[in-house]
């Protein structure tokens, strides 16, 4: 960054040492030459990101090769950087063979780089997140399916891809990311920033209404397999049986994710449908806590705008 008004600078130096306003040539080419130095100062982003993501790339191939680049980057993390002997390493792997052996942990970290792979494209094309949305469904759609496998190792998906033992192997350093989570399991705040918003901007009804689905029940999986206070259902039980975050979670969340899914919908255009969904879902829902709540806005959002009158001069 500094580069670019080291740069721009210089160029302003060149202009005549008049107080002369800047013409619509003047501006034209400033606009021109900072297109290029911002392409350029792009460029080198990128290419700061190569290897890293070179390496992130290969060890996606198979679940072997995660692992192998797992292993490379912890050595190097934590024993060659701490000047710790070789023995401390091979005793480490000994000590941890039967996790660098499950597949569960090889799969968590195939996502885990999967996500970090995302994250630096977003670092690197910050007005383009957007366009990232889905590639982050096809990531969050890959973790969800085998979520009941994977479950055991929720704690290392749940931790920010930058802080990873991959992201300190390769030096990332820190990465200026507005408005991106950096954990593959905050699906709410994936799907408001990067998901949905293309969705709603283009008017896709069926395509938001599909998002909000996923996103509730990716929500209620977290829920259920990821707290570790999943109630095993009896086999002479013909109900299922919840833990009391799982009860929460349908009886207080799911509601309220459902109106504001709706009042998602009344927004980006299906007014009629979802409107008479919304009084529905009040009137099932009338105990909730925040039943006052979805009514008044209810009234705000079907209410036409108040035209101002103005007074006769």
């Amino acid at each position: 960054m500094m580069k670019l008004f080291v740069v721009f600078f210089a160029f302003l130096s060149l202009l005549p040492l008049r107080a002369d306003p800047l013409t619509q040539a003047d501006i034209e080419e400033l606009r021109e030459r900072l297109k290029a130095i911002q392409e350029g100062a792009n460029g080198f982003v990128d290419a700061r990101f190569k290897s890293a993501v070179d390496a992130y790339r290969a060890a996606l191939v198979s679940d072997d090769a995660a692992i192998e680049l797992y292993e490379k980057c912890i050595e190097k993390v934590n024993f060659t950087e701490q000047q710790r002997k070789t023995q401390d390493f091979r005793n480490w792997k000994r000590d941890n063979e039967e996790r660098l052996k499950s597949p569960a942990f090889k799969q968590a970290l195939r996502h885990q780089l999967n996500w970090l792979l995302l994250t630096l494209k977003a670092a690197a094309r910050p007005e383009e997140v957007t366009s990232l949305g889905p590639q982050a469904s096809e990531v969050l759609n890959a973790i969800f399916v085998h979520i009941r496998e994977i479950a055991a190792e929720a704690k290392m998906l749940e931790a920010p891809v930058t802080s990873s033992v991959f992201a300190k192997a390769y030096e990332l350093g820190p990465l200026k990311l507005e408005n991106w989570p950096t954990s593959p399991m905050q699906v709410g705040e994936i799907y408001n920033t990067i998901i949905m918003p293309s969705l709603r901007n283009s008017g896709k009804i069926p395509s938001l209404t599909a998002a909000w689905d996923s996103r509730i029940k990716m929500e209620g999986a977290k829920i259920e397999f990821l707290s570790g206070k999943v109630v095993e259902v009896s086999a002479l039980s013909k109900s299922d049986h919840y833990s009391p975050e799982m009860v929460h979670f349908i009886e207080e969340i799911v509601p309220d994710l459902a109106w504001k899914k709706e009042m998602d919908l009344f927004k980006a255009g299906d007014q009629r449908a979802a409107a008479l969904r919304m009084v529905n879902h009040i009137k099932t829902n009338l105990t909730h806590a925040k039943a006052t709540e979805w009514i008044s806005q209810f009234q705000e959002a079907i209410e036409p705008p108040v035209k101002k009158v103005e007074a006769p001069e």
